[in-house]
């Protein structure tokens, strides 16, 4: 079988993705992440996975921050996807979160701000989960929404755990070890490990961003967050070591 060489897109995914996006958007893996450092463009990445099949009878997306603050901060996904499809046939729900297509599909936005704010999720059925800066989740509520991974037998879409991430936050060492167990500080391009895919980006990768203005921004970060984040090292010391539980 043919693989594609470009990823599947709809009406509804207004950016043109970068390279390190379209990588993203084609792989065929259950589970993948994207990111490591700030400003690649994960949200947008995010976004425009959680819409590649919206075209699709039956399917359903669901995009997660830790809390409904997160969601709803101006240029957050949320607010992103307003800007996206206001102006498009898909109708918002303002009471569920949910965008609504013709075809019948949904995105819905969630968040899980408490352990067992993933029991919330037990009844319902999604084709793609997403979750948005994934080291502020535990592993818990993460590996739970796998339970939520399901699809009809005749909705023609795959199964899709999706997430972007800096390094740091109190998640940091858990996903580490399940996107990253033998990624060292200075490895490059994307790797296929026990079934999962690990996209780096940095910024350098999003031209949409002013990456002068930003690097400057970082500068007057401390030493170790500033790795993190300019050169998405899952560092926890000023020696650049990996990350040791």
């Amino acid at each position: 079988m043919t693989r594609p060489v470009t990823p599947k897109m709809t009406p509804y995914i207004i950016e043109t993705p970068t390279p390190k996006q379209q990588v993203f958007l084609l792989l065929d893996c259950k589970e993948a992440m994207y990111g490591g450092a700030a400003g690649p463009g994960k949200s947008s990445a995010l976004l425009m996975a959680a819409l590649q099949y919206v075209d699709v009878p039956g399917y359903a997306a669901l995009i997660l921050r830790r809390t409904y603050a997160d969601l709803a901060l101006p240029g957050a996904i949320m607010d992103r996807s307003h800007l996206w499809l206001q102006e498009t046939d898909a109708h918002w729900s303002s009471s569920d979160k949910t965008w609504t297509f013709p075809s019948g599909a949904t995105l819905t936005f969630g968040y899980l701000a408490n352990e067992n704010d993933k029991y919330r999720y037990q009844s319902a059925e999604f084709q793609a989960i997403c979750f948005d800066e994934l080291t502020q989740f535990t592993e818990t509520q993460y590996t739970y929404l796998f339970s939520r991974l399901r699809r009809k037998i005749n909705v023609d879409v795959p199964l899709r755990m999706r997430v972007a991430s800096n390094p740091g936050g109190d998640g940091h060492g858990w996903v580490y070890d399940r996107f990253m167990p033998d990624l060292s500080p200075e490895a490059a391009g994307h790797r296929r490990l026990t079934g999962r895919i690990f996209v780096p980006g940095r910024m350098t990768d999003n031209p949409h961003i002013d990456q002068a203005a930003y690097r400057e921004s970082l500068s007057e970060l401390d030493d170790i967050t500033r790795q993190q984040l300019e050169e998405g090292l899952w560092v926890t010391d000023a020696s650049a070591r990996p990350f040791d539980r």
